[in-house]
């Protein structure tokens, strides 16, 4: 069976030509996308029980978390089913969508593509690529 999530691998791979990084933190199930060039995270995705979520029934449940830079469009949002305020922070510019088929898949892409963009590289901006964290053995 194909995942929502699975289906979003493989659209950023074919339009960004990026593929999800694994983070390696023992106790918690996160990858990310993140540019090539800067090394920001533009998408992040969090798999944990329903619960921390403040979600109804039990068992995990994964969600995806973008940057939106629209305060307005992001409120909005977060009172549609489906969305929930940024995790792990409310006080990022960021939003989360549960990926249990309540959002349309193109709605999913439509943010990841906004994220991208809030999130790319400033003209000018010379910083050096944020380090992609190296899993010890």
């Amino acid at each position: 069976m194909v995942t929502i999530r699975d289906q979003l691998d493989r659209y950023v791979e074919e339009k960004y030509r990026i593929d999800p990084e694994l983070l390696p933190f023992s106790h918690e199930n996160y990858a990310i996308y993140r540019h090539k060039d800067t090394g920001r995270w533009f998408a992040v995705f969090i798999v944990k029980d329903r619960q921390v979520f403040g979600l109804p029934g039990s068992g995990d449940t994964e969600i995806v978390s973008f940057k939106i830079k629209d305060p307005v469009l992001t409120d909005l949002l977060a009172q549609q089913p489906g969305y929930l305020r940024g995790y792990p922070s409310s006080k990022w510019n960021w939003l989360s969508a549960v990926l249990d088929g309540t959002i349309p898949f193109e709605d999913i892409c439509r943010w990841i593509n906004m994220s991208y963009e809030a999130t790319k590289a400033k003209p000018g901006n010379k910083k050096p690529p944020l380090p992609k964290l190296e899993i010890s053995g």
